[in-house]
């Protein structure tokens, strides 16, 4: 829309100094002869445009003109501006207004302050990707459940806490999305009580017509809050008795599904450890990979479970060695 395109033009002018009626057109993406009629427009309601002519001219607005941005600190403007990308606001439609919100906000704050938030916003960044420079997708789900929020409609949809495990229709009440590592989950109300359920698990989603009322006194962030303080108390219990050397000890501390309940030194860098591991398939993945760093102690079918698993491994290894040196 052209009154999009004029404002655009006047953050432009104010954040980037004097440009070119070419580098004009090419940021907007319309041509010469439009970006000169939209100056002209601009002038004509009265925003200061300075005309510079010859070689090196362009277009600046008058030295001392600036749009107003007023109540906010520097440290509050570089805040916003230290993250990499919209990230999961293009999920949900929102990450191209978060970048001409950025834009705009870049453009009117004054210089000095814009300087400093400059040098933060150089210093530090937020980056929500992956390593292989993306996230984890979006779930089919996400923009029925967006739908539904917005429209405070009941939500129905198949749901089964674990893989492989008992499907139900849910008939719930959305209240909030939140987004966490790149997850999204849903916050609702289901029965008398509100649940989190994790979006990428929703299957045959859809809003029915049937409304509700959104309660007044929900506050998502609190009830996130508290969810996420409470999360470790939810999670399955598979409880093991362990000794681990201190790369082991340190794995246990950061792994998400583990949860040290004891902890104590028993010799020079050796610990017994009793913990909470999320599931025995879990657990079995979970202690081979720390290879001799760890021994299990309990339960006898966990320390079975991966003597037998560290016995395949090694016939195979031994085997496809031994047909490699037949090979020579």
């Amino acid at each position: 829309m052209r009154g999009d395109r004029l404002l655009k033009i006047v953050l432009l002018l104010q954040s980037r100094g004097r440009m070119s009626t070419r580098e004009l057109a090419e940021e907007l993406e319309v041509t010469a002869r439009t970006v000169s009629r939209d100056l002209e427009a601009l002038g004509q309601s009265g925003i200061p445009i300075v005309a510079y002519r010859g070689r090196f001219g362009g277009w600046s607005l008058m030295e001392g003109y600036r749009s107003g941005l007023t109540g906010m600190t520097p440290d509050e403007t570089a805040a916003l501006l230290l993250r990499a990308s919209s990230g999961p606001l293009d999920d949900v439609g929102l990450g191209v207004h978060y970048e001409t919100a950025l834009q705009k906000l870049r453009a009117a704050y004054p210089e000095p302050e814009r300087r400093t938030a400059e040098f933060v916003r150089r210093r530090l960044l937020i980056d929500e990707s992956d390593w292989n420079g993306s996230r984890s997708g979006v779930p089919e789900a996400l923009s029925v459940c967006q739908e539904a929020i917005w429209a405070e409609k009941r939500l129905l949809f198949e749901y089964a806490k674990q893989p492989g495990g008992t499907r139900r229709v849910r008939s719930v009440e959305p209240l909030g999305l939140v987004v966490k590592q790149g997850v999204w989950y849903l916050a609702a109300q289901d029965g008398e009580t509100v649940k989190t359920f994790r979006v990428s698990k929703m299957e045959a989603a859809r809003a029915s017509d049937d409304f509700f009322r959104y309660p007044e006194s929900f506050e998502l962030s609190a009830y996130w809050a508290e969810f996420v303080r409470t999360f470790p108390a939810h999670l399955p219990r598979y409880e093991t008795e362990l000794t681990a050397n201190e790369e082991a000890l340190r794995a246990l501390r950061e792994e998400r599904f583990a949860h040290i309940r004891r902890c104590e030194r028993i010799s020079d860098g050796e610990y017994a450890v009793r913990a909470d591991l999320e599931t025995p398939e879990f657990a079995q993945r979970f202690v081979l990979g720390l290879g001799t760093s760890v021994r299990v102690l309990e339960p006898a079918e966990l320390a079975s479970a991966v003597a037998e698993q560290a016995s395949r491994v090694t016939e195979r290894y031994r085997a496809e060695a031994g047909m490699n040196e037949h090979r020579k």
